[in-house]
C-alpha cells in the first residue's frame, strides 16, 4: 500500500514538472507563456500557452547564461 501512495506522488510530481516546462520558445523563434485565462496583448491562445504573434529578436546583450542554463533562440533556458 505504502508503495503505491510513493508511485503516485511521484507521477503527480512529474505531471506537474512537465506541465510546467511546456510553454518554452518555439523553433522558429515565437515566445510562449503560459496561458493565465485571457492572453496578454500580442498573443495568441495555443492549447495551455499564449504564443507571441512575433518572433523574439535575438538579444545582443546577453553573450552567457548563468549556470545551469542554456541559451536557445537567444534566451537563456535551463538545460535538461
Amino acid at each position: 500500500m505504502a508503495a503505491l501512495i510513493v508511485l503516485l506522488a511521484v507521477s503527480a510530481s512529474a505531471t506537474g514538472a512537465s506541465a510546467a516546462g511546456s510553454c518554452r520558445p518555439t523553433r522558429d523563434g515565437k515566445d510562449r507563456v503560459e496561458n493565465p485565462g485571457v492572453c496578454p496583448s500580442g498573443y495568441v491562445a495555443r492549447g495551455a500557452c499564449c504564443e507571441s504573434i512575433r518572433a523574439m529578436a535575438p538579444s545582443a546583450v546577453q553573450t552567457a547564461c548563468p549556470a545551469g542554463m542554456m541559451q536557445r533562440l537567444g534566451t537563456c533556458v535551463p538545460r535538461q
